[in-house]
């Protein structure tokens, strides 16, 4: 009976700290946004980020942590940091990618970023989208998806080939191999 009473007092709790039973007021009902709300953690990988930006003076601790990420990776600090400093840029340059995906003629446009899946979209049916009827409307949906999708890949790749143009680059300023 008391573990009953526990596990219900429990998951009274959790379920109160979280949003799913909350409703959102004035979302109007033609548009739609989905934003991730972005989390943090308090321990970081070898490959978070965790290393960027390490100065000399900073705590000997987490300069030698970096230090034996580096070498587990084969790589010097000034490497391993230079991929870390190139990842971040490579992340933020998708999620401030947007592309719109529809056209408004047709009365649905979907805007997105870069991410898969994406952290930002917005679905937008105008009133020009409702009069063409629903199955008519599922299929321009769909399209402006698919749309979004594509040029959102596209956004990643050129990022991604942004990525390794800094690090050649970096590596001409840094006088290495």
């Amino acid at each position: 009976m008391k573990t009953s009473a526990l596990f219900i007092t429990a998951g009274a709790a959790l379920i109160s700290n979280t949003n799913a039973f909350t409703s959102t007021p004035n979302i109007p009902i033609t548009r739609y946004q989905l934003q991730q709300q972005p989390t943090s953690t308090t321990s970081l990988s070898m490959f978070s980020g965790g290393a960027l930006e390490i100065e000399e003076e900073e705590d000997d601790e987490k300069r030698t942590q970096i230090e034996q990420m580096a070498k587990a990776m084969g790589m010097t600090v000034e490497e391993y940091q230079l991929g870390m400093n190139a990842r971040e840029r490579m992340e933020k340059a998708i999620s401030d990618l947007r592309v719109v995906g529809g056209e408004e003629s047709n009365g649905v446009t979907v805007e997105r970023d870069g991410n898969m899946p994406p952290r930002h979209l917005v679905v937008t049916v105008t009133e020009a989208g409702k009069a063409q009827g629903k199955e008519k409307l599922e299929k321009l949906i769909v399209e402006a998806l698919k749309g979004a999708g594509e040029k959102s890949k596209v956004g990643r790749d050129e990022a991604q080939k942004d990525m390794m143009k800094y690090i050649q680059e970096s590596y001409k300023k840094l006088g290495m191999k």
